[in-house]
Formats: C-alpha cells, sequence, structure tokens
C-alpha cells in the first residue's frame, strides 16, 4: 500500500464530485400587447390637438364663430384703360351669406331664435366705390359694412370685410374728346333760320358726325345738345376709344326778326342794301346782263345796264298778318335797240325777313330769285320773281 492509500484510509473520506448550488428558477412572462415608443409620441400629439381643439370650441362658444365675409374670388374687368368696368357680376361675400342663411335653417329645425341671424344678413353690404371708368394699375377697394350689434348677438364675428384689387389687362387707347374745337351757331339761308354744327375735318374724315337738338317743341334759347355718332370699331382703329357722345352747347343769342323798320339805323339800312346788291349782280350776271321783255307790241331784249337805287319798305302782305315781311327794291338801268327801253321803269326786288344776330349785324333772309325776262304794265317792269 502506497503512501497515499494509507492517508486515504485512515481519514475514511471518500472522494465525491464537488457540485454547485442550482440557479433559483424563473417564472414564465404572459406575451400581450406593446405599445412601440413612436406610437406613444402620435399619442402624445393627438392629446395635444385634441386639447387644442377642445379648448377653440371652448373659446368659441364663449366668444362667438369667425367668419371670413370676403372669399378669394377675382373680378373680371373689360373696357379699355381709362373706361374699364367690372365685365361679370362680383360678390365675393355670397358664399358667406349662403352659409350664414343655412344656418339659420339649421336653427330653426332646432327651435332656436333666428332673428338676430336674420338681421345681421340684411345689414351686409358690399361694394367698390365706382363701378366703371377703370384704368391699368388703378387699386380697387372692394368693402363691406354691416350691423356689428347683430353680428354680436347672433354669435357671429365677421373678419376679411375689405379687399384690394388691382386693374389690370384693360387695352390701352388713347380717350378721344370728339366735341374738341365742335361749334355750333346760328344759321340764316334759303331753307330759313337753323342751327348749324361744325367740326374739324379729322373727324369728319374718322366717320363721326353730329347732330342736335333742344328741349320741347321749339328752341328754347338758352342750349342745345349735340349729338356724335361714330363707329367704335373704326375709332380703334385709329387708336382711339370715346368716352362721351353727347354734351349741351350754349349758343350766341337766338337772331331776333326785326319787326319795325324804324328800328335800322342808316348802318343797318346801308349793309341789307350792299348785301342784297350782290345777290343781284351775281344774278343779272347768270343772264348775261339781259332779259328778255314780253309785251303787247312783241318781245324786246333788254341790256341791264346798272342799278341806280335802292328803297326798304315793309311787304304788303304785312297788312294782312305778322309775317314781318320786308321789300328792297333796285332801280335797274336798261337799255335796248328798241324805243321800249326808254319809255319803260325797270326794276328788281326781293321779299323777306331781317334778323339782327347775336354780334349785332344784320342779315336778311329771302327765298326770292329771278327769271331772266321783264314783266309789268304800263311802262313798269321788274324782274320776274320766282319764290322757291
Amino acid at each position: 500500500m502506497s503512501e497515499k492509500d494509507t492517508v486515504k484510509e485512515e481519514l475514511n473520506i471518500p472522494f465525491v464530485k464537488e457540485t454547485k448550488p442550482a440557479a433559483p428558477s424563473k417564472t414564465p412572462r404572459r406575451k400581450g400587447f406593446r405599445i412601440p415608443a413612436p406610437a406613444w409620441f402620435g399619442i402624445g400629439c393627438a392629446v395635444v390637438i385634441g386639447g387644442i381643439l377642445g379648448g377653440m370650441k371652448i373659446r368659441d362658444s364663449i366668444i362667438g364663430q369667425e367668419i371670413a365675409l370676403l372669399d378669394s374670388s377675382m373680378p373680371v374687368f373689360g373696357g379699355y384703360s381709362g373706361g374699364g368696368y367690372l365685365a361679370e357680376d362680383f360678390a365675393p361675400e355670397s358664399n358667406t351669406l349662403k352659409l350664414l342663411e343655412d344656418d339659420i335653417a339649421k336653427r330653426r329645425e332646432k327651435g332656436k331664435s333666428t332673428d338676430s341671424l336674420e338681421k345681421l344678413i340684411a345689414s351686409i353690404s358690399c361694394g367698390f366705390d365706382s363701378e366703371s371708368g377703370y384704368s391699368n394699375n388703378d387699386n380697387l377697394i372692394y368693402a363691406c359694412s354691416y350691423d356689428a350689434a347683430a353680428a354680436e348677438e347672433a354669435g357671429i364675428r365677421l373678419s376679411s370685410t375689405m379687399k384690394t384689387y388691382t386693374v389690370s389687362g384693360l387695352e390701352e387707347y388713347t380717350v378721344l374728346d370728339v366735341f374738341a374745337g365742335v361749334t355750333a351757331d346760328w344759321v340764316l339761308d334759303s331753307s330759313g333760320l337753323s342751327i348749324d354744327v361744325n367740326a374739324p375735318q379729322e373727324y369728319v374724315d374718322m366717320g363721326i358726325t353730329y347732330s342736335y337738338s333742344y328741349g320741347g317743341d321749339s328752341y328754347n334759347g338758352q342750349s342745345i345738345d349735340i349729338h356724335a355718332e361714330f363707329d367704335q370699331n373704326v375709332l380703334r382703329s385709329y387708336g382711339y376709344v370715346v368716352n362721351k357722345d353727347e354734351i349741351t352747347y350754349t349758343l350766341g343769342a337766338m337772331p331776333e326778326q326785326i319787326t319795325d323798320p324804324g328800328s335800322l339805323s342808316e348802318d343797318d339800312r346801308a349793309a341789307l342794301k350792299q348785301a342784297v346788291q350782290a345777290m343781284l349782280e351775281n344774278e343779272i350776271a347768270s343772264c348775261g346782263n339781259r332779259a328778255v321783255l314780253n309785251a303787247l307790241t312783241g318781245s324786246y331784249s333788254i341790256e341791264i345796264t346798272g342799278i341806280s337805287e335802292a328803297s326798304i319798305a315793309e311787304s304788303s302782305m304785312n297788312y294782312f298778318g305778322h309775317d314781318h315781311r320786308f321789300r328792297i327794291s333796285f332801280a335797274l338801268d336798261t337799255n335796248s335797240e328798241s324805243f321800249i327801253s326808254d319809255y319803260g321803269n325797270f326794276s328788281a326786288g326781293y321779299t323777306g325777313s331781317i334778323y339782327r344776330m347775336s354780334d349785332g349785324s344784320i342779315r336778311f333772309l329771302t327765298n326770292t330769285v329771278h327769271a331772266c325776262e321783264f314783266t309789268g304794265f304800263f311802262g313798269t317792269y321788274s324782274l320776274k320773281e320766282n319764290e322757291e
């Protein structure tokens, strides 16, 4: 027996394998629903937003709803720059008005009072200061007014009650004043007393025509309305547009008809004789300074050699009416190869009305014209008159 075995036997201690104490057993966990971290963030946001909305709801219930009265609609313009206008109906408040009207219907269904809301709707008034005459780059303010007390009572707060819009897109033309340089005055001619409208030739060349009118059945002695007619398309081809086609024009004093020959001064009489004699000279010249005399003894060619004198007298027809016409007569110097020119008196005359014009001058209005022949009896012969 070896030494090692002797010791082992003496101690009588068996060799046993050393064991470690067992680890405590773990209780298994139950599997269940788990919320990921991002979801917790979303839930937090929802809670915050919900709190905000809830707060707003509480706030609105206290001080009322806020509604934008005007929407984002834009006006549409037509015409030209300087004469622009709203080409379409423009009412950016209409959607809000419909919303309020719908609210009235809902309140009625719930048996709630709608008086204040109806009063608010009726009080809303919107628009531009003007609806025409716009130019490009004009800033137009569209504003609304309403009954603030009715809005407060209805629990409504209106915002966006005014907006500014800039005009653009209008055609650019030069505005032409078709009455610049246009005048009107009284005219006396063979057709009578009338008013004549005169316009610059360049306007006439563009096809512009003019006429006039006055109130009542006869001239009122103060003013007339002058009308211009034109084709806008033609004027635009020249680069123009027109913004007015009528004006009121003040005439000079209406010519005054002379009724009393005694009111004529010597200068008036001299001017009348000179003007009427010029008419007679033109007529005699058109006859070659000769006229035919048809007498009982035959027909004779009479040469008119001059005009020697003139007289002014009331027409004999005035004694039978109130025409206030005058007779301006001239003695004629004549020559003929026959004896008859030596034993006759030859004359020519005009019957008409005398007017004093607004500038003080005298005018004679007549429709007398002469034929190239003499007529008469007992040695008194006059150029034959034709009334036109």
